[in-house]
């Protein structure tokens, strides 16, 4: 199978996995109406920035993100992606945690947080140890398993919609642009490992559209299945409303007759890939970064996998993930802006600079 097309899976599944949960309760926060809006713009600025990064990628052919900072030189290298690797570690940890304390409270009931912890960290670490060549063809069967399913579960819930609570459809302002929520919304975004698999392939901005298209979809139903349940006045009120409006639904014909059951078990899969893919990030920066005689790749996974576990089993309540993973959204924008201009601004002088020597 193409690697571009691979890669197009593990990005809609690190979208997915990323936003389902507190994406919608921004986005009521954010507009009373008009909701498809705050979506769209979210989106296309998004869309800008992966053009950005892409470009940028494209003047360095078969090389990735470390080895384009490594050429700007190793302090410029370091001060870029050694705090970037600790915001890894933090949203790993908060990530494992926050769909831990999901499966607990939709499925598993009486079982306590840590052997759910326990398992998510074997399986993430091992097939992070396995290479990108193995999460990309997880990706690849996963995502034809979850996806068929995400559908059901989006579509059974029309049978508690109530079409009315969508009004009014068209927005009556744009305040929403200045409000820093709105930049929030920025940091629901993934595509910043892309350009750490850029050596395998050249990424093209074509195939990452399609991709974006179908995460525009989960991103639109994640927003519209909460609100056409609840409406506008009860969605705001809650956390979790995706969730929430799922655990509605009732399909005795399923063999799992809570909609909710099939959104947990779907989304643990894409959790693990998000996890695997932020695991392989991590020790590749480190490695390359580095640049230790003694410290191999699979060191600096089951190294900084043991870290982020303690991390995620520390967090002592499900309000506190809560809170840093709204924390860690700051910080993703701020990754998101810088790596990406530095890294076209960079390629973009290199060229310009090859261009008049050669014409000198």
């Amino acid at each position: 199978m193409s690697l571009k097309l691979q890669i197009g899976f593990v990005f809609i599944i690190m979208y997915v996995s990323l936003n389902h949960l507190f994406y919608p309760d921004l986005i009521f926060q954010l507009t009373n109406y008009g909701h498809w809006e705050v979506v769209l713009f979210q989106g296309l600025l998004q869309l800008l920035l992966i053009w950005i990064y892409i470009k940028g990628l494209s003047y360095f052919p078969q090389q990735d993100v470390i080895d384009i900072c490594l050429k700007m030189g190793k302090l410029v290298a370091f001060i870029l992606l050694i705090p970037y690797v600790v915001f890894l570690i933090g949203l790993f940890a908060v990530n494992n945690r926050l769909h831990t304390e999901i499966i607990t409270s939709t499925f598993l009931s009486h079982t306590p947080s840590w052997p759910i912890l326990v398992l998510l960290f074997f399986v993430t670490t091992y097939i992070a140890l396995t290479g990108l060549g193995t999460i990309l063809r997880a990706s690849f069967f996963i995502f034809f398993m979850v996806t068929p399913l995400l559908m059901l579960v989006t579509f059974t819930s029309f049978i508690n919609i109530d079409w009315y609570n969508a009004s009014p459809v068209w927005p009556l302002s744009l305040d929403f642009l200045i409000n820093k929520k709105f930049f929030y919304l920025m940091g629901y975004s993934a595509f910043l490992p892309l350009g750490f698999m850029a050596y395998k392939t050249k990424l093209t901005f074509g195939s990452i559209f399609l991709a974006w298209i179908c995460v525009m979809f989960f991103f639109l139903s994640s927003v519209y299945i909460p609100l056409l349940i609840f409406g506008q006045e009860s969605a705001i009120t809650l956390s979790f409303s995706m969730v929430k409006a799922i655990y509605t639904v009732e399909v005795d014909w399923f063999f799992l007759n809570k909609q909710s059951m099939v959104l947990g078990l779907s989304l643990i899969g894409f959790t693990i890939i998000l996890n695997a893919v932020l695991l392989w990030v991590i020790g590749r920066i480190m490695h390359k970064v580095l640049r230790w005689k003694k410290g191999k790749v699979s060191y600096w996974i089951i190294t900084f996998s043991v870290i982020a576990f303690i991390c995620s089993f520390l967090i002592p309540s499900l309000g506190w993930t809560e809170k840093i993973f709204l924390w860690s959204v700051g910080a993703q924008v701020y990754f998101m802006v810088i790596i990406p201009f530095t890294i076209f601004i960079y390629g973009f002088v290199m060229k310009r600079g090859t261009a008049c020597y050669e014409k000198g």
